[in-house]
């Protein structure tokens, strides 16, 4: 007897499911184990710059005259045992740099363990009277502090005084008289350190800069800067001996400088006007 035998559809089918979630499975299985590698490997990365060879353990601070390492240390925020290689380099720059002594700043790691700050300051240029007490002041008018958080050897701004309610330590002087003194004293001591280290006072008002308790007077102009003051030391020390009461030299007609002697006792040039302002 002749059969006919027919292929059974639905089993076919069966059989290809089965076939196919193999397929998917061993798939799967390739992407945990991939998963699970990326998953070691990243924690084995965070494990080795998490560990101490990475933590802050050393440093080395450059440029500084006026502060302590461990205070430009402080001012970046760093502390010991701080992660180096998560560290934001830049912010601890704009840190460093928020303390009025620094002007600028530059921040490097030394792996695994040490960072390396050079700053460069800002020196003291002169002094003037804020609510009754000196205050130190820089040549780019940044207020650095009172006098006694340290004393040193600076010329005195007169004529101008300040009053403000608060500290104003590491504030910004913007005022235009006393911008053109500080410039007049910042080129001076760039021409001879010595020779402005004889400056007594500055008559910011007046644009009057003595020396040697008075003897020596400079009148200076707005535009003074360090070709006038290389051209006037010339002239200083040329002359200075002749005039035994002491000399006025005035540099704010263009290139000329305009010697007038005083005669022996005679009084010294003085500076008392007062020009309050707000800080």
């Amino acid at each position: 007897m002749l059969k006919t035998l027919w292929l059974d559809p639905p089993r076919a089918r069966r059989s290809g499911r089965r076939r196919g979630g193999a397929g998917l499975g061993k798939k799967l299985a390739a992407a945990a184990a991939v998963l699970a590698a990326l998953a070691l490997s990243g924690y084995l990365v965070y494990a080795s710059v998490t560990s101490k060879p990475w933590r802050l353990g050393g440093y080395t601070v450059r440029g500084t005259s006026y502060l302590t390492a461990r205070e430009v240390l402080a001012a970046a925020g760093f502390e010991a045992g701080d992660n180096l290689f998560w560290a934001d380099l830049e912010e601890a720059e704009r840190k460093i740099c928020r303390h009025p002594r620094v002007r600028r700043a530059k921040v490097a790691r030394r792996l695994p363990a040490e960072v390396v700050i050079a700053v460069e300051e800002r020196p003291a240029t002169a002094t003037f009277v804020l609510n009754g007490e000196l205050y130190k002041v820089s040549s780019d008018g940044v207020v650095l502090g009172p006098m006694t958080a340290g004393y040193e050897d600076l010329p005195i701004l007169v004529g101008v005084r300040y009053r403000a309610a608060r500290d104003v330590t590491g504030k910004r002087l913007c005022r235009g008289e006393l911008g053109e003194a500080l410039a007049t004293l910042e080129a001076l001591s760039r021409v001879d350190p010595a020779w402005a280290a004889a400056i007594e006072y500055v008559d910011v008002n007046d644009r009057v800069v003595a020396l040697a308790a008075g003897r020596y007077v400079i009148k200076y102009s707005a535009n003074f800067d360090e070709r006038t003051a290389r051209r006037l030391r010339r002239v200083y020390k040329a002359t200075r001996a002749n005039g035994h009461g002491g000399a006025t030299y005035d540099v704010r007609f263009g290139t000329d400088v305009i010697v007038t002697y005083r005669k022996a006792g005679a009084g010294g040039a003085g500076g008392g006007s007062a020009d309050d302002g707000q800080v």
